[in-house]
């Protein structure tokens, strides 16, 4: 079944297409010809722009709270391991 909301166009890029990007686009690493047609589409779709928004902001604390959490996790896992996994 095809979710017809993800066939909207607006700016000439399908809704699709915008999730497709999203990953790179927060990333910096989308194309520059695609970063225009996609920053279109976001201007003129709330509902592309809402969920791109709570994406960057999801990713933004992640990255910000990053290294702390994996280096508690790494001391965690070795720890249960070097423990024989006790609880």
């Amino acid at each position: 079944m095809i979710n017809t909301a993800l066939e909207t166009i607006v700016a000439g890029v399908r809704c699709r297409e915008v999730l497709a990007d999203l990953s790179e686009y927060l990333d910096g690493t989308l194309p520059s010809s695609r970063v225009e047609a996609l920053q279109a589409h976001l201007a003129g779709c709330d509902n592309c722009a809402g969920f791109g928004g709570h994406i960057a902001d999801t990713l933004a604390a992640l990255r910000q709270n990053d290294a702390p959490f994996a280096r508690d996790l790494t001391t965690l896992v070795l720890a249960r391991i070097g423990g024989g996994l006790s609880p």
